[in-house]
């Protein structure tokens, strides 16, 4: 599907707020309600906005530490690992990356315990070659929109 101008425009409002409803979007872009809706559902069925949700303050709500994890994994067993890896709750990001790793995974945890538990059973399993983790000490930026 090619963007056109007025998905644009729709898309910028609601990176600004999520939480517009139809008829906001309506009068902030001078368009008509049915326009909008039109619009709004092919984004939707096109999954180019994929869901709603609210963005957690991740410390706020208890997880203290992120980290960064580098792994090397057996030829033939990437994407597999990366799926079971995925659908571990504290995992946000899995990336098959190029370079002298096979993938990137961001997580977050509440404590040094919780971590210690997912890299002793999630990062020892056999396909795994070799992983290097690093903690965030500081986040400087971290924007989960894709600003358009």
């Amino acid at each position: 599907m090619t963007l056109k101008d007025k998905d644009i425009e729709l898309l910028r409002i609601l990176n600004k707020n999520g939480k517009a409803s139809q008829r906001e979007l309506s009068t902030s872009t001078g368009t008509a309600l049915g326009t909008v809706n039109s619009h709004i559902k092919n984004l939707e069925k096109e999954k180019i906005i994929k869901g709603y949700y609210p963005e957690l303050n991740a410390e706020k709500v208890g997880y203290n530490l992120t980290a960064i994890i580098n792994l090397r994994i057996s030829k033939g067993k990437i994407m597999d690992l990366q799926d079971s890896i995925a659908k571990h709750p504290q995992v946000f990001g899995v990336y098959d990356v190029t370079g002298e790793w096979d993938s990137l995974i961001l997580a977050r945890f509440k404590n040094r315990q919780e971590m210690d538990s997912f890299i002793k059973t999630t990062l020892s399993q056999k396909n795994v070659e070799r992983s290097n983790t690093s903690l965030v000490l500081n986040t400087v930026k971290e924007e989960p929109r894709v600003i358009i």
